[in-house]
């Protein structure tokens, strides 16, 4: 849910299938998460 909060409220369910690889995502969606995180996006790659 943390997650969730720092990329701007986007939907929690979304966040987590995503955390649990359950779903294919998007490159801007994959950029908003590093942000979140504070990471490169390369290393969630």
């Amino acid at each position: 849910m943390d997650l969730a909060f720092k990329c701007n409220d986007k939907d929690y369910s979304q966040i987590n299938r995503v955390e649990l690889g359950k779903v294919n995502f998007s490159v801007s969606y994959l950029l908003l998460i590093a942000e979140a995180l504070d990471v490169n996006p390369k290393e969630l790659v």
